[in-house]
């Protein structure tokens, strides 16, 4: 008989057959393994006094006697996460957590190990098996606010984390910091920095929470208080990247890019031969670019966008992205539309205006000049109709219809009871929005600028037929270039390239295009560089089409109003500045490979090169 000796390819040490190739019927029982406790004790004695090497052979050995194991593979998954050997460390969790009978511990080590790499959504499952084998357990609900809260579901977080409070019957600084994170995130920036307070109280050695709460201090407006915060958090944790990367980013918020650069600097020669990350990467061509250092800022960020293909092996995946845009255009057609029941509701308040924008259009630009009229709320990006996406097809479900996904679900509506659903989803929505505390007594409108709305405009017009629709523009060289210069991925993992970023664009204008085609709406473009140019015209066409009344001069200089609830992009705003204004000119050599995707929608958009090279 020839043994396997195959070592296998996740990096966990054990032989294939006894990792990824196991096969789980031949299995010992685990009754039968407590000969080999002694093993284990070895293991663990030597992990306890540092020695890695030694306790790694004893673990390999008794884990290629019995896979199932289960102290065995929770040392391995221990010693293999310490290593950075994230494969093999999910390897090993994965089998870990399928042992049974199911360990709530095990699941949370799963969700904890995705969680530190990024995949919220995936922590998902795991989290949520932990909560039904450990309901009161204070840990696992910690771990699922978290969850919740980084994939913006910022409600459901913050109950958890006073859950996790109630069962814990202490003040901890580890869960305030966080809840006080999810309150920033929600805009309730006073509550926040109270909690933040209590946190910092009970961990003075908290960098990371000093860092919370000069964040929160920044968004209220308080410029040097944030400062000094971070400066206690560098000197606290002087050689912990993040703080570090945030003073920086400080110094660019007071008009210092040098700063923000020296600092960076100083970081790439500590990590040297090694890069910068993405986000430092990213940051470094902000400050290049601010001093007008063009082509060294372009250079940054393409560094950046190399890391994450180069060293993180992102890639481009549009299928999801294209299946979507589909699967919408063959739904809602005009035909279909033209049936489609419209939401019955008497005029309420607070009353949605919907922003369109591809990311990094200008959305949010619009949405602070808007906000500064009193009776008008920023709702930001934390529009509930994404959520309501995911409830029509159980209201059409209980309403007797068919049991069938979005948006073929809304099909039903043309059946009996169910053509209520639109006006329920309607009521829903605004219901969401006061719950998120986002409008008060005097709101007459809320600004929702989700960037999920441009998806969903089909959606938009059966609930709310005469909502004014914003659509913000901007030259889709500016847009594919500002997106580039980010850190983040976007859909698909869009932002890794150029021309991956214009892809996406193509795509999302393309929704825009086919439900402008199909249906009516109230729909109004405004161009980003008029609201930059002609501030004063360009608002007055916009509150003619909003009936508001009123002189919009005014607006252009008016000081910040601060709204009930902060927006996510309060603590970088700046006043008006031309800056961003066809940035592209700088870099037109090294935007060509992008040229066949954009040039269609530069020519239909009414941008043309001599406008650009007279700016």
């Amino acid at each position: 008989m020839t043994i396997d000796k195959t070592i296998c390819p996740c990096g966990s040490g054990l032989r294939r057959v006894r990792c990824c190739g196991l096969e789980t019927a031949g299995l010992p029982d685990p009754d039968l393994l407590g000969p080999l406790d002694a093993l284990a004790e070895e293991a663990r004695l030597a992990h306890g006094s540092g020695k890695m090497r030694e306790a790694e052979r004893h673990l390999l050995k008794l884990l290629d006697l019995a896979p199932n194991h289960r102290n065995g593979l929770r040392l391995l998954f221990e010693i293999r996460r310490a290593e950075g050997r994230n494969q093999a460390a999910e390897t090993l969790v994965r089998r870990l957590a399928a042992l049974p009978p199911m360990q709530a511990a095990a699941q949370l080590l799963w969700a904890q190990l995705l969680i530190g790499l990024g995949r919220h959504a995936e922590a998902q499952g795991p989290a949520s098996q932990a909560l039904r084998l450990a309901p009161k357990d204070a840990n696992a609900h910690h771990v699922m606010a978290v969850i919740f809260t980084e994939t913006k579901r910022l409600i459901a977080g913050e109950r958890h984390y006073r859950e996790a409070m109630r069962l814990l019957d202490r003040d901890d600084g580890t869960v305030l910091g966080n809840l006080a994170w999810n309150l920033k995130l929600q805009g309730r920036l006073d509550e926040a920095a109270a909690l933040y307070d209590q946190a910092l109280a009970l961990r003075t050695d908290n960098a990371r929470g000093l860092c919370g709460a000069a964040q929160v201090m920044a968004a209220r407006g308080n410029l040097p208080a944030a400062i000094a915060l971070v400066d206690k958090a560098v000197a606290m944790a002087p050689d912990d990247r993040t703080v570090g990367l945030l003073r920086g980013l400080m110094d660019l918020r007071a008009g210092q890019p040098q700063g923000l650069l020296d600092r960076l600097e100083a970081t790439a020669q500590k990590l040297a031969p090694n890069p910068l990350s993405p986000s430092e990467a990213a940051a470094r061509g902000w400050a290049l670019d601010r001093l007008g250092r063009h082509d060294e800022a372009f250079a940054a960020y393409q560094a950046a966008r190399g890391f994450q293909r180069d060293r993180m092996g992102l890639r481009f995946d549009p299928s999801a992205t294209e299946a979507r845009l589909n699967r919408l255009r063959g739904f809602f057609t005009a035909d279909r539309l033209g049936l489609l029941p419209r939401a019955a509701l008497p005029a309420f308040q607070p009353a949605p205006i919907f922003i369109l924008g591809v990311p990094r259009s200008g959305s949010s630009l619009l949405e602070q000049i808007l906000t500064r009229i009193p009776g008008i709320e920023p709702l930001d990006d934390r529009g509930p109709l994404p959520d309501l996406v995911k409830i029509a097809p159980k209201l059409v479900e209980g309403m007797g219809g068919t049991e069938t996904a979005y948006p073929e679900a809304l099909g039903e509506t043309l059946i009996g009871e169910a053509r209520d659903i639109p006006t329920m989803l309607a009521g829903r929505y605004v219901a969401a929005i006061r719950a998120l505390g986002v409008a008060g007594p005097e709101t007459k409108y809320v600004t929702d600028r989700n960037p999920e709305n441009l998806w969903h405009m089909g959606l938009i017009g059966l609930m709310f037929p005469n909502a004014p629709i914003i659509h913000v523009l901007r030259h889709p060289l500016d847009v594919v270039l500002s997106g580039f210069a980010q850190d983040r991925l976007y859909d698909g993992r869009a932002g890794v390239s150029l021309i991956s970023l214009a892809r996406l664009y193509d795509m999302q204008m393309s929704m825009i295009r086919h439900y402008r085609g199909q249906m009516t709406l109230r729909y109004l473009p405004v161009r980003y560089e008029d609201l930059v140019e002609n501030p004063v015209s360009t608002l007055a066409r916009l509150f003619a089409s909003l009936n508001i009344n009123g002189d919009p001069t005014p607006l252009v200089n008016a000081p910040e109003r601060m709204p009930l609830r902060a927006t996510s992009h309060q603590i970088l705003h700046e006043r008006l500045h031309g800056r961003s204004l066809y940035r592209h000119r700088h870099h037109m050599a090294a935007l060509e490979e992008i040229m066949p995707v954009l040039q269609p929608w530069i020519d239909e958009l009414g941008y043309h090169q001599a406008q650009v090279q007279a700016a």
